[in-house]
């Protein structure tokens, strides 16, 4: 059972969603998949596609990116307005009697982010909003819930990397993929990042990679979470993940383990999905 919908989570912000629902029934935690900056839900789709028979999956686009909208205000796209609207629509999900029926969310919750997804999944996580629903983490290539400061000059190039597609091409081949995608998967991959709104485009290099909300996590974490890190990653490395992702979610009381994938880099979901498929099915047997 496949569906697609509009859902307004907050003044002048809709999100577009895909759910996916096991035609044969299931037993297994609904996965929600939150994409990367410069992603949407088709960031994910040989992941989705190999796990959809198992798994229920929920599929939003971030306000601003794919087919979602924000609104009109540079300071409106904050880790925290993400998390409130992912927070909004799980509400809004499980109130959907059909839906219910049909055995979305019935097994409890897992939060599938991806890079700034991730962040923004570590949040939700940290906050407590899913409590008693949320059944674990798994973060793919993650951004640190801690403040990251870049040098101006750096930051300044990320904000305008997705201004054309020329510079999103060159982005995505030499700083965000580790590994060849053929020219169909990198056509697409450039469509994503340039389709997002200006400010949506503008708002993690300039304010949301500095967000810290490491304090979120002092009063305790205490559920399973999958660090994934790809070998050739150039923008988490293993030692920044280890050190600021994997420590810190241990200290918090998380039992969290930790899988390199060789040969590939920040893009997992699409240099990898066979691997990550793996992951998530040994993640919830």
């Amino acid at each position: 059972m496949q569906s697609s919908h509009i859902i307004t989570t907050a003044p002048g912000t809709t999100l577009q969603v895909h759910t996916s629902i096991p035609l044969a029934g299931n037993s297994k935690p609904t996965l929600l998949f939150v994409h990367f900056w410069g992603g949407s839900p088709r960031t994910f789709g040989a992941l989705a596609a190999q796990l959809s028979a198992d798994f229920p999956l929920i599929l939003p686009a971030l306000r601003g990116w794919g087919g979602s909208a924000g609104p009109d205000d540079p300071n409106a796209y904050k880790i925290t307005d993400h998390a409130n609207d992912l927070a909004a629509l799980v509400a809004h999900l499980r109130a959907n009697k059909a839906l219910a029926a049909a055995g979305l969310l019935q097994h409890g919750l897992i939060l599938v982010g991806h890079s700034m997804g991730a962040k923004v999944a570590q949040v939700l996580a940290a906050r407590g909003d899913l409590d008693g629903l949320l059944k674990g983490l798994i973060l793919i290539g993650p951004a640190p819930l801690g403040k990251l400061e870049l040098p101006a000059e750096m930051r300044e190039q990320q904000v305008a990397a997705y201004s054309s597609r020329e510079s999103a091409e060159l982005a995505l081949k030499y700083v965000l993929l580790g590994s060849d995608v053929g020219a169909d998967e990198l056509r697409l991959l450039v469509d994503n990042c340039v389709e997002g709104s200006e400010h949506a485009r503008t708002a993690w290099p300039k304010y949301g990679m500095q967000e810290d909300y490491e304090e979120l996590v002092a009063r305790g974490l205490k559920m399973p979470v999958a660090v994934v890190v790809g070998g050739l990653d150039k923008v988490e490395t293993i030692e920044r993940v280890n050190e600021r992702v994997v420590q810190v979610l241990k200290k918090a009381g998380a039992d969290v383990t930790m899988t390199v994938l060789e040969g590939v880099g920040h893009l997992m979901p699409v240099e990898a999905p066979r691997q990550l498929e793996e992951i998530v099915r040994n993640f919830f047997p």
